[in-house]
Order: structure tokens, then sequence, then C-alpha cells
């Protein structure tokens, strides 16, 4: 006799922006990103839809979060392990800023009378880069993530929309981390 099984097709709403993530394994940490996707659809998007100099939530719909299962190192500060909302100012000139909000909540979340309550944003900030953009020769249609694991112990993770791409560094300290899962093994 021969078993097979069929399992109910699920299908999802179609949305504008999709939901989408990317996952990597770097030393001893995963790094995972959730985020919803957007399309250029023929618009201008920095510096137009995403206005310069404004905080925007790296994304669309809801927060766009990254999430650590080891403490890291983002620039020179140790994030702990835990989920933070990545939102970006982006600037027609010089450095863009990338923030990563512990509490998970995207800039939107502190609206008071129209405008973002800058303290209250600031009281939930866990780290704020600056960081350089590159424009690609190519125009990518979806806003994507990618977090690429090079040596193992420092991760690249890049934003990629339209023409723009920014990326930050994490380094998972698997040195350090393999050194705490030693000391339980005595």
């Amino acid at each position: 006799i021969t078993a097979f099984s069929q399992t109910a097709s699920t299908y999802l709403s179609p949305v504008a922006s999709p939901q989408a993530s990317v996952s990597q394994n770097v030393g001893m940490t995963n790094i995972s990103i959730n985020y919803s996707s957007p399309g250029v659809k023929g618009r201008e998007i920095f510096g137009e839809l995403v206005p310069y100099n404004q905080l925007w939530r790296a994304g669309a719909n809801s927060p766009t979060r990254i999430k650590f299962s080891t403490s890291v190192i983002v620039g020179e500060k140790t994030l702990n392990a835990g989920e933070y909302a990545i939102a970006v100012t982006p600037r027609a000139e010089n450095k863009w800023t990338i923030d990563l909000n512990s509490a998970g909540k995207y800039p939107f979340a502190y609206m008071t009378d129209g405008k973002i309550d800058m303290e209250a944003y600031n009281k939930d900030l866990a780290h704020s880069i600056n960081v350089q953009p590159r424009v690609s020769e190519s125009n990518f249609e979806r806003l994507f993530y990618r977090i690429d694991a090079n040596d193992n112990k420092v991760a690249r993770v890049i934003m990629i929309w339209s023409n723009a791409v920014v990326e930050f560094h994490v380094d998972a300290m698997p040195e350090k981390h393999l050194e705490n899962f030693a000391k339980t093994l005595n």
C-alpha cells in the first residue's frame, strides 16, 4: 500500500509591500531581519517618497526589526542579544544615520502633535551609527536586506533599494562567546 499526504494550500493576501526576512549564522550568533519590502513603482525614492533628513522606518507597513541571538558589537558599542527596530535618516549629501531602537518601535510610534518626540525616541535608542551610502549602477525594484557572513566573525548588514546601498558591520564576537561557552563546561 502506498501512502501519501496532501496538505491544504495556504494563500496569502497580496499586499503592495510584502513581508520578507533574511537570516544568517555568523560565528555563534544568528542575525535575522524581518521587514516589509516596498517597490519603487516608477517613483523617485530617496529625497521624495522617503524625504532626506527625516527618520524613516527602513521598510514599510511595520517596523523593520533585526534580531541578534547573542550580544554583538555594532560600531564600537556592545548591544545585548535581542530585537531592535531599524530606522534610517537618509541625506542628499554626507553620511546616512542608522538607528537601532531597543524598544522595537518605528519612528511613527513616537509621534506627538504631528512630530516625532525626539526625547522619547532617544530614550529607546540603543545605538546610532553614520554610514556612507553608495549608488548602485543597477536599480532594484524591491527593498531588500542581505547579511554577509564574510569571515564568520564580522557580518555586513546591507540594505538595497532603488539605486541606494547602505551597510553596517556587526561583530558577532565568536571568540568571546566560545570562551563563555567553554566556561559552562567546567
